[in-house]
């Protein structure tokens, strides 16, 4: 055994493992800077309501957090796949993502069960996420800006995994 390699490697798993901890962070402060430090500017995601480039599909998920007073992101088992000495790995993190709306509003929170299914790379001496499936899981709470077929599917149900 090469405890060299083994400590890299275990070093390497727990940055990877910060990845969606500092995105969740970015997100419910509103940081978007802190939030794109986690990806690859090439990264491609794949939503819960939009899909796209990074920076189109980050700029869509910045509005439309601004529509609430607050949001929480609480990330929760997290699966890593990474062989020890390899530049690129896979991660999957299950979430809860609470959203806010103003009590007076009178429509309900929205709350999202969800998985975060990422493909990671190192560059340099960072790892970066390089592309993005967010699964939805479950969901209470109306979705602001969704296509009512996708409301209509999401409401109040479970989702199968991908």
């Amino acid at each position: 055994m090469n405890m060299e390699a083994t400590v890299g490697w275990l070093k390497d798993r727990e940055l990877i493992r910060d990845l969606p901890l500092r995105y969740a962070l970015g997100v419910d402060r509103i940081d978007f800077d802190l939030v794109r430090f986690n990806f690859h500017p090439d990264c491609q995601v794949k939503g819960t309501v939009v899909s796209g480039p990074l920076d189109p599909y980050l700029d869509w998920t910045e509005a439309e957090l601004r529509k609430f007073d607050s949001t929480l992101h609480v990330m929760g088992n997290q699966y890593v796949e990474l062989d020890e000495g390899a530049d690129e790995g896979r991660m999957e993190t299950y979430a809860v993502a609470y959203h806010m709306r103003p009590e007076e509003s009178g429509v309900d929170d929205l709350i999202l069960g969800l998985r975060y299914c990422d493909d990671v790379a190192r560059f340099g001496d960072r790892w970066l996420i390089t592309a993005r499936t967010a699964v939805p899981q479950w969901v209470r709470g109306p979705i602001p800006n969704a296509p009512e077929e996708l409301k209509s599917k999401w409401h109040g149900k479970t989702f199968p995994s991908v």
